[in-house]
């Protein structure tokens, strides 16, 4: 009888990862790696939800002199229990976690911040025993972060010997919401007077008196950081360093083995890892790299969900982490929307975009494509493709998941730029008829009055690549078919489109191949011609194609787009 297997998905304790039975990928050589380079204060940023809370609760526990005792216990059948280090269970752990901050407003940010510092020195105070209750009470009282700190780092250092590890999670999940709502008040927060900043300096002053011996910060963006400049420039950036690459996130080999602990039917096992890969995987944080990176909760998610009925789950995006990965709305909103927006029908049309690789953010120069690209990519929404020898880099999208964000993001769009506000629930009841039914017609009709709500002018550049972006956009967004555009088939050639079934749809339905011409309005009249090289083409591609012709419920469509009219008929295979 098989045991059960129980994924970490949503833990990021390590004491209760290990205590609980979870499972566990072991990323402990990592902590001698880091001990290895010799360097004392380092920041590591990667996306949302790749595992680096529980990377740094992995620390707090190797580290933390108070767990000397759990020691065999927490460590005994991983690489670092059987290779301990001489640094292990030396140190006080001072915690902040920035996450969790209000910050609708400048006063609800920084008083959440202060409030932050403050119970995180009072659990300090608790679990090792410091100070009495007057000098603890002497330290908080104070009402600005470089004055707190600084009054606790000149106390500790006249009463304690025992060096600190500073640990800091999510270091900038609270200054990118502020940046994202006010570029302004990000500025001043990091500004020379700015209490983020007061709070980093506090910081390096104590690394430099020789109470925190050392640091381990992260976060996704290092443009916090990057606008401190002198007030905090002690810090060891290891986020494209070669060796910490899998730190992280997962590599093929842990996916593959995490896998084959559930899938009970081996004979699928590439089956379902090319859907994972797919969804999943692709992120590269450094230009050469040779092995790309899974999420590693999106990766947990699916499995936890696999493991029972060895299904796939109805949504292959985390529903509590949409909103992480969603928030691309707001981004775009981010200094010149106008210009942003350039950068999303980039990506959309070409599936990459061309941008220097900035290695330090500095808003004195301004927040231009370069800038927005690169903060796209610290966020999980790009990552690096190929480095060019005139120093550009091509960032993609990494995986289908964030591709779906993008075009659903696109149908927003849309529907702002066309007043057209309920179309995505008509669409949505059109799609998800076509899928049952067969019936396409309404989908198009809709389609149609959406393309002449466009003004004259917009069509001066729209073409057959603009049609495909919005039905791309509106099918993503039903969610009920796989959508692929452009693929290339066995004999040769490009499919247009194609809605198949989702993987693992227990629900079969109707699936449709489309090849999509386009009309200007002058070319009314090549209308007839046009539509028979359409089917003709279709055709010719079902018959070359061995994945088209194991479709079932297969329809074959010419569709004509004559300007903001759109023609349409079946081809019988």
């Amino acid at each position: 009888m098989q045991t059960e297997v129980f994924f970490p998905y949503g833990i990021s304790n390590f004491e209760q990862l290990v205590t609980q039975g979870y499972e566990f990928v072991d990323k402990t050589p990592f902590i001698e790696l880091l001990e290895k380079y010799k360097t004392k204060f380092v920041s590591f940023l990667r996306p949302r939800r790749f595992g680096k809370s529980l990377f740094v609760s992995l620390l707090e526990h190797y580290y933390d002199m108070n767990r000397k005792e759990k020691f065999q216990e927490l460590f005994g059948k991983y690489y670092i229990g059987k290779n301990p280090t001489s640094l292990a269970n030396s140190y006080r752990i001072l915690f902040f976690n920035f996450s969790g901050i209000n910050t609708e407003t400048e006063e609800k940010s920084r008083a959440g911040f202060i409030s932050n510092i403050k119970s995180a020195l009072e659990e300090f105070f608790i679990k090792y025993a410091l100070f009495d209750r007057t000098l603890q009470q002497e330290i908080l009282n104070h009402s600005e972060t470089s004055e707190i700190l600084s009054h606790f780092f000149r106390k500790y250092a006249a009463f304690y010997k025992e060096p600190i590890y500073l640990l800091i999670d999510e270091y900038d999940h609270f200054t990118n919401e502020i940046l994202i709502r006010d570029l302004q008040e990000f500025k001043e927060s990091v500004s020379l007077n700015g209490y983020v900043r007061k709070f980093y300096e506090a910081i390096k002053n104590a690394t430099q008196q020789g109470v925190v011996d050392r640091f381990f910060i992260t976060g996704v963006s290092p443009i916090t950081l990057d606008s401190l400049t002198s007030g905090f420039n002690i810090v060891r950036h290891l986020t494209h360093e070669k060796d910490f690459e899998a730190m992280m996130g997962f590599t093929e080999s842990e996916v593959r083995n995490l896998l084959g602990l559930v899938l009970q039917d081996k004979r699928q096992e590439e089956a379902v890892l090319n859907d994972m890969r797919r969804y999943y995987n692709g992120y590269r944080f450094y230009p050469s790299s040779q092995e790309n990176i899974y999420n590693s909760d999106m990766v947990l998610y699916f499995l936890d969900h696999f493991k029972q009925q060895q299904q796939y789950p109805r949504q292959m995006l985390d529903p509590n982490i949409a909103p992480d990965y969603g928030k691309l709305k707001a981004m775009f909103e981010v200094a010149n929307w106008q210009e942003n927006i350039k950068v999303l029908e980039e990506v959309l049309e070409n599936g990459f975009v061309e941008s220097e690789e900035i290695y330090q953010f500095n808003f004195e120069t301004g927040f231009g494509k370069k800038e927005f690209v690169n903060f796209l990519y610290y966020l999980g929404n790009l990552t690096f493709q190929e480095a060019f020898p005139s120093g550009l880099v091509a960032y993609k999208v990494p995986n289908k998941v964030i591709a779906d964000l993008y075009w659903q993001y696109y149908a927003f769009i849309l529907q702002k730029y066309t007043n057209l506000h309920n179309i995505r629930d008509e669409v949505q009841i059109a799609v998800s008829r076509m899928a049952i039914s067969g019936d396409y017609s309404k989908v198009f009709e809709l389609l149609q009055k959406l393309l002449q709500h466009l003004s004259n002018r917009d069509f001066i550049r729209f073409d057959e690549k603009h049609i495909k972006m919005v039905l791309m956009a509106y099918f993503i967004q039903s969610n009920i078919f796989w959508v692929q555009i452009e693929r290339e088939i066995s004999g040769g050639g490009y499919v247009d489109l194609e809605f198949f079934i989702r993987p693992n749809n227990p629900f079969k339905h109707h699936q449709f191949a489309i090849e999509l011409k386009y009309l200007k309005k002058e070319e009314t009249h090549l209308l007839q011609s046009t539509m028979q090289e359409a089917k003709e083409q279709i055709l010719h591609y079902y018959q070359q194609d061995t994945l088209l012709k194991s479709k079932e419920q297969l329809h074959l469509l010419a569709v004509v787009v004559v300007k903001d009219e759109i023609f349409v008929e079946e081809v019988k295979n």
